[in-house]
């Protein structure tokens, strides 16, 4: 029975854009900042879920069966954009912008089981297709602080963006630093570092994350 409904569901997309609003809307009730800002779902699921806007003109998007558990999408600042394309499982994660024009963008089928994805500055946190990220992991862009030269009172570390490829996975407490590019097919293992370009099909590991094993693959099913 329980299968037949999900199939009829799947069929009758009236019926599912119905029953995820419904689910939803204890959610939907509780937006802060709304005005001035934009929020798109299609037959999206948000169960504890927190949104938060401080600024205008600000954008998110979810896809088509996305479902968000216990989750908050923060912004504060002006023209910034969070997407989280369809049929992702997203669950006790903080999804936080600062500042103008950043933007967090979440691929096809990628699922994360908890952490922190914070972009700042204006630059852009970039998650691929049929990702896995495990538990208390975090994604960061910046520094959240400044640091200058003495001599010149010059900036130095300045935010830079984060791009993850498609089928990548993070093992927990895995962290991932400002300008880092990490290529598909790749394993991060548990409570390793990455602070640079990260290659295809192989698995890092350790502080900073060093290159362990090459050409590997991996799938979701033991």
């Amino acid at each position: 029975m329980k299968n037949f409904l999900i199939v009829r569901m799947k069929k009758n997309l009236a019926l599912l854009k119905s029953l995820s609003f419904l689910y939803s809307l204890p959610s939907i009730l509780k937006i802060k900042g709304s005005t001035g800002n934009f929020l798109e779902m299609d037959s999206t699921f948000l169960k504890k879920t927190k949104i938060e806007y401080k600024g205008k003109n600000n954008r998110i998007k979810i896809h088509r069966e996305t479902q968000l558990i216990n989750c908050l999408l923060h912004i504060n600042g002006n023209n910034c954009e969070i997407e989280i394309m369809e049929h992702c499982n997203l669950k006790n994660l903080d999804l936080w912008i600062e500042d103008d024009c950043g933007k967090i963008q979440i691929g096809y089928r990628t699922t994360i089981e908890g952490g922190h994805i914070a972009a700042t500055e204006g630059h852009s946190i970039t998650i691929g297709e049929d990702c896995m990220f495990s538990h208390e992991i975090v994604i960061r862009n910046g520094d959240s602080h400044s640091i200058y030269e003495k001599t010149t009172d010059k900036r130095i570390n300045t935010a830079q963006n984060v791009k993850i490829g498609n089928h990548v996975w993070l093992g927990e407490g895995a962290k991932v630093l400002k300008g880092s590019i990490i290529n598909e097919g790749t394993i991060i293992a548990t409570g390793a570092i990455v602070s640079g370009n990260v290659m295809n099909n192989s698995i890092y590991a350790g502080v900073p994350a060093r290159v362990v094993k090459e050409n590997i693959y991996w799938k979701r099913e033991r």
